[in-house]
């Protein structure tokens, strides 16, 4: 069943139809089925790992090889999201005046590049779609990030993101129980 999720997601982005993805779309496919490796990860780990099962040059990762290193990361856990407390240390620590949020202009410089390399940052259409999830579009200032009402916002969608795609692969829940 977690290959039939794995398959399902993989399929997404194999555009013909022949078993294969771009190498770019592999960190897109792992953080929709819940691992959340750094850029750096990618493209220093598992991209060449993926594509040194197959060695065919054209920097197309087959399903074989994905799934099996999906299914390693899965089980290890190896990629897991951080959890909230991690996420908010992370934040306060970008706050250092305690003020329960951060200038959407600061996140921005922060993320840009994420780690001082310039590789882990987001790109352009990465950090227009975050900052439009995390700005407070009710506030009269909708150019800070609430960082407590954010990650809550993230935990929450991510979690039941990550229950409808899995539901099917763990089986009948027990009733009553």
């Amino acid at each position: 069943k977690l290959r039939k999720v794995i398959k399902e997601s993989f399929s997404y982005f194999d555009k013909i139809g022949n078993g294969t993805v771009q190498q770019d779309d592999i960190g897109t496919i792992m953080r929709y089925l819940g691992q959340f490796p750094s850029e750096s990860e990618l493209k220093d780990v598992l991209i060449p790992e993926l594509l040194e099962k197959d060695s065919g040059g054209d920097h197309l990762v087959s399903y074989d090889a994905f799934e099996k290193m999906m299914q390693r990361c899965l089980l290890e856990h190896e990629y897991d999201a951080d959890d909230p407390e991690m996420l908010l240390a992370a934040f306060r620590v970008l706050d250092p005046e305690g003020r329960g949020y951060i200038d959407a202009n600061l996140m921005h410089e922060h993320l840009s590049t994420r780690g001082g390399k310039a590789s882990d940052g987001f790109r352009e259409r990465e950090m227009s779609e975050f900052l439009d999830y995390a700005k407070d579009k009710e506030s009269a200032d909708s150019n800070r990030i609430y960082y407590e009402d954010y990650v809550a916002k993230l935990t929450e969608d991510v979690e039941k993101h990550l229950e409808n795609i899995y539901k099917d692969a763990r089986g009948p829940v027990a009733k009553g129980l």
